[in-house]
């Protein structure tokens, strides 16, 4: 993990994320999905597949879900909202679960139940 002033980095042979304090994008997805969170973080994926580094992103997940207890989301330009946690319930997008041709999440290997809402359009 590297830290500048106000933007921290992880990165390992997968993905990288990048936490930087944006007032602003976190004000708008508190608001559009009415979670109660703090920051927003980019991810980006690579690695020999997309398929492995996905694989390794939610295994990251299912560790930071296990370490925090409050709302998370995780979301991208395409498919909007992937999944989302609020109140200590986990909701997965069933609109891109519907669609894997277009939309393929390794919902999966998330760990824990879930609900599943169409949350098509959010975000």
């Amino acid at each position: 993990m590297k830290c500048k002033e106000a933007y921290y980095s992880i990165t390992n042979p997968n993905f990288s994320a990048s936490v930087q304090d944006d007032d602003e994008l976190v004000s708008f997805t508190r608001e559009e999905l009415n979670l109660n969170i703090n920051y927003c973080i980019t991810i980006s994926v690579f690695s020999r597949s997309p398929d492995e580094g996905l694989q390794g992103l939610f295994e990251a997940i299912n560790t930071l879900k296990e370490s925090l207890n409050g709302d998370m989301a995780l979301t991208d330009s395409e498919s909007g909202v992937i999944f989302l946690r609020a109140n200590g319930q986990l909701i997965i997008n069933s609109h891109c679960r519907e669609n894997p041709d277009i939309y393929d999440w390794p919902y999966e290997l998330l760990d824990g139940d879930f609900i599943e809402k169409d949350m098509a359009g959010l975000i």
